[in-house]
């Protein structure tokens, strides 16, 4: 048999390639500003599509939200990044911020160990 491979305590494998940073905000909200409260759910889709794959290139998923707003999902780091400087989509002045939950995660970690001492 193989030589046995030193692993985590968790059982999860480490990952090999470093240089890729795991840990970007993905999930981006892109509000319209306007003065008269205007949304986007009076924007032509293909305008949308068109202005956000002009300004990042192809990003995972674009959704248009109950409250009016975009949800974007990106792949990348710099696609994070330029999502940030994005100003306005065609000739809409806009606002981008990254999701409040969205790039996060919660959980609760126990261990048997600690458990039993006390």
């Amino acid at each position: 048999m193989g030589k046995k491979k030193n692993r985590p305590f968790s059982g999860q494998q480490i990952e090999s390639n470093l240089l890729v940073p795991h840990n970007f905000p993905t999930f981006f909200i892109i509000h319209r500003e306007s003065t008269d409260k205007d949304t986007f759910h009076g924007v032509s889709p293909f305008l949308v599509e068109k202005a956000i794959s002009s300004a990042l290139g192809e990003v995972k998923s674009t959704k248009k939200l109950r409250s009016g707003n975009l949800l974007v999902e990106v792949n990348s780091p710099t696609q994070a990044k330029k999502v940030l400087n994005i100003k306005t989509l065609s000739t809409i002045a806009v606002t981008v911020t990254p999701h409040a939950t969205l790039n996060s995660s919660k959980g609760v970690i126990s261990c048997e160990l600690t458990e039993r001492s006390c």
